[in-house]
């Protein structure tokens, strides 16, 4: 009796652990994934779960009813409703920060969501009220809140409790061409009060202002991209033409964001769509088309690119999974978030997908897709970090999408952090920690190999390099393992080479001397003889030849000979080639070594034979051959 009680009860708990896996799973209705080196998107535990949802009636439900009715009378009877989400911004306090477009208001909300004030109409700095026309971007310093009113194209900045404080005005339009507006739908600061902001009609980079409205500078303009029809209309438009073409210039930012020692970070959805694809496939214009770069103070693109792709959001971009051709080609980057533990997080609108990296740019993951459910977004247009938490915006639906790291996502967090502070032991047992849960992360064998690399761990670094097929990491710890390795036998490895050196010099003195000896006509020769006087006829190739046929000093056994090392070395170089000649351990078909080796020499001794037939020559087939 006592025995089925346990079966039954073992029953239950193995009956809960799989149908409760199945219950958790199907709760996230998105799959979470990084890219292999070759390209091939690899399924991983997801790193954000959703947590809970940002709304007009959540807002609405977190107030009180005594301070319901306060917000009405303060902000009129749809004080809590959300039309045109544009933006979301979070500040060190945790406060989160709404821009809603199509009511001119900014939401302000606490660190739980719930109201802390709306700004919507405000008293300028000439004693008039006044108010917003389409505001499209905020952002919150230590004490400022800083609004791309973009229909009045100015730049209102408001302390943290909503009190104006001054307009930004637009730059002197000498700056500008014709064809350009200023239309702030950006906004940032540094800690010297700096103003950058990108225009949706500028295409000259970010617009660097000072307080009072003076212009300093342009920023960091982006590459110049023609699609291959305008290349070709390119090439028979005359001077005048090309320059009343306004598509012929930079393409504009989209976005801005800044980190705490002044990099900016910006984004561009302009850039043709097949030019920013080849760019993910070939690092070298990587730098010049993407769509989203880190820029220094100078506007130089400094920003790391070390991963198996750069930061471009989706690499496998014709996914048959989906079904609808808007799915296809590059992503549509339109807003980038800065993270702790040196994360960063980008969104592609075309997916609603949301794709994080490392300072290195490695993918850490990727997650989210198009949908109605919870987790599921219909039109990202911004996102922010609030702490670990991450916050998407839907400007369909209205809502901010809370999302919560998951213990993997900590994992990632602690190496990261780990790798930054220089612990990289620490750091390794991390790697080794979400290796257990994903093996096929292929940028944690990276982590590994990197704080290993920089322990001195060579031997080791080089096999995690070997995981992930990372043959620019493997050269590099090789580079230092050989390095390491001839300090180690610095007076060995010259006095193997003299030996070397001398004993072939005293071959070739005895093959010298043996075929002197050797030069009397003799009807039949050893295979001694034929082999050492091939060292005689690669230096004296015009007495050889005629030796060969004419003192018979050469023979089908010695050829043959020959050509079977020959062979052999061919089968070697296959075999024993190394690592980074080799990275899939591809093996070797020896029948195709031999035919390399014997085709190309056939083809060779038979048109010869040919051309000796021909021209009446006095050479054989088997003389050719040997």
């Amino acid at each position: 009796m006592r025995s089925k009680t346990v079966r039954v009860l073992l029953l239950a708990i193995c009956c809960m652990l799989v149908f409760g896996g199945i219950i958790a799973s199907a709760l996230i209705p998105y799959s979470t994934y990084t890219y292999s080196v070759n390209g091939r998107r690899q399924i991983s535990p997801d790193a954000y779960v959703p947590l809970t949802v940002i709304s007009s009636s959540s807002i609405k439900k977190g107030l009180e009813e005594g301070k319901n009715e306060m917000a009405t009378q303060l902000y009129g009877e749809n004080w809590a409703d959300i039309s045109n989400l544009s933006d979301v911004c979070v500040d060190k306090l945790g406060y989160v920060y709404l821009v809603d477009k199509d009511t001119n208001r900014i939401i302000c909300l606490d660190e739980k969501y719930n109201l802390r004030l709306i700004i919507s109409t405000f008293t300028n700095h000439m004693g008039v009220p006044d108010s917003f026309s389409s505001p499209t971007g905020v952002y919150v310093s230590d004490t400022e809140i800083l609004v791309a009113d973009t229909e009045k194209m100015r730049i209102v900045i408001f302390d943290k409790v909503g009190n104006f404080k001054l307009i930004v005005p637009e730059p002197s339009s000498d700056i500008f061409p014709e064809t350009c507006i200023y239309k702030p739908i950006a906004v940032t600061t540094n800690s010297a009060g700096t103003i950058y902001v990108v225009s949706s009609a500028v295409n000259y980079g970010v617009i660097s202002l000072n307080r009072d409205g003076s212009f300093n500078a342009f920023i960091g303009p982006q590459k110049v991209t023609y699609s291959t029809w305008q290349l070709i209309r390119r090439w028979f438009m005359t001077e005048k033409q090309i320059k009343a073409q306004p598509r012929f210039v930079s393409v504009e930012y989209n976005n801005i964001t800044i980190d705490d020692d002044g990099f900016l970070y910006v984004t561009t959805a302009a850039i043709a769509e097949a030019t920013q694809q080849s760019a993910i496939n070939n690092k070298d214009k990587s730098d010049k088309y993407a769509p989203v770069k880190k820029l220094n103070p100078s506007g130089k693109d400094v920003m790391m690119r070390n991963g198996f792709y750069p930061p471009s959001g989706e690499v496998s971009v014709s996914s048959r999974a989906s079904s609808n051709y808007s799915m296809f080609g590059a992503s549509t980057i339109v807003d980038v978030a800065l993270g702790p533990n040196g994360m960063w997080s980008i969104i592609d609108k075309k997916r609603s997908k949301t794709f994080t990296y490392d300072n290195n740019g490695n993918l850490l993951f990727a997650f989210g897709d198009k949908g109605d459910q919870i987790g599921l977004n219909q039109n990202l247009v911004a996102l922010a970090y609030q702490g670990t938490n991450l916050l998407l915006a839907d400007s369909t639906s209205n809502v901010v999408t809370v999302y919560k790291r998951t213990a993997y996502g900590d994992l990632l967090a602690a190496a990261l952090q780990n790798t930054e502070d220089q612990n990289y032991s620490e750091a390794v047992k991390y790697y080794i920690s979400i290796l257990q849960h994903n093996n096929n992360y292929d940028a944690a064998y990276v982590g590994i190999a990197e704080s290993l690399y920089r322990d001195s761990n060579f031997v080791d670094s080089m096999s995690y390099y070997k995981y992930a097929y990372d043959t620019a990491g493997f050269s590099k710890a090789y580079a230092e393992y050989r390095k390491a390795w001839v300090e180690d036998w610095i007076l060995v490895v010259p006095a193997v080479v003299i030996v070397f050196f001398l004993a072939w010099s005293i071959f070739l003195k005895y093959a010298k001397k043996q075929n002197i000896k050797n030069r009397v006509y003799k009807e039949k020769r050893t295979i001694k003889e034929e082999l050492l006087f091939a060292f005689h006829l690669i230096l004296h190739p015009f007495d050889g030849y005629w030796d060969l046929k004419h003192e018979k000093r050469g023979g089908v056994r010695g050829a043959t000979i020959i050509l079977l090392t020959t062979i052999l070395v061919f089968i070697y170089q296959a075999v024993g080639r190394g690592y980074l000649y080799n990275q899939y351990g591809l093996s070797v078909d020896y029948f195709d070594q031999i035919l390399a080796v014997v085709v190309p020499l056939f083809l060779w001794v038979t048109a010869n034979w040919c051309l000796t037939t021909l021209f009446d020559g006095e050479g054989t087939f088997k003389d050719i051959y040997i």
